[in-house]
């Protein structure tokens, strides 16, 4: 009787190469918006550089309170802050920071202004500011009159058109 030959196979429960570390791709998130997500990759790999593919990922964010993760790696923000988010296999982690750099508050200057009709405008400086306090260079202003007969906007500069007195609002990603 001649022996069978007897063949191993790699399953999705069986690992060929032991994991020794996962690789995220990107390194670190960034949420501005409340509609923003981001996809998180991980690599699990084995020591001799091998990719395991189909190797099962863990995800959870260490504060759940500033953004939340879903079973492949997607990223959501909640509110402003810092946290980390955890990909994880078997005993094997990896980490990146996460930061949800919502726009907490705008400041305008000068504060108050006075236009004459026909005059030179006058320039506003918008600066908008993340739950730090730190400027956020990368945001753009809105503005409108509440009286478009009195004033009107041309981007940052307000120009007079007619006597009277109006408000203008400066919004940056939804902060007045």
């Amino acid at each position: 009787m001649r022996p069978l030959p007897v063949l191993v196979l790699c399953s999705g429960l069986l690992a060929c190469d032991k994991i020794d570390y996962l690789e995220l791709s990107p390194e670190a998130v960034v949420l501005k918006q409340p509609t923003s997500e981001v996809w998180v990759q991980a690599k699990a790999m084995a020591r001799t550089g091998k990719h395991t593919p189909r190797a099962a990922i863990g995800w959870k964010i260490k504060d759940e309170s500033i953004a939340t993760v879903d079973g492949v790696g997607k990223v959501r923000p909640l509110k402003s802050g810092h946290t980390e988010l955890v990909a994880s296999h078997q005993d094997v982690t990896a980490e990146i920071p996460v930061d949800v750099l919502y726009t907490e508050k705008v400041e305008v200057e000068p504060k108050e202004i006075k236009v004459v009709e026909g005059a030179d405008p006058v320039e506003l400086k918008v600066t908008a500011k993340d739950y730090q306090g730190r400027v956020l260079k990368d945001r753009v202003a809105t503005y409108r009159s509440s009286d478009a007969k009195v004033v009107s906007m041309g981007q940052n500069a307000v120009f007079g058109l007619a006597p009277g007195s109006a408000t203008v609002e400066v919004q940056v990603d939804g902060a007045k």
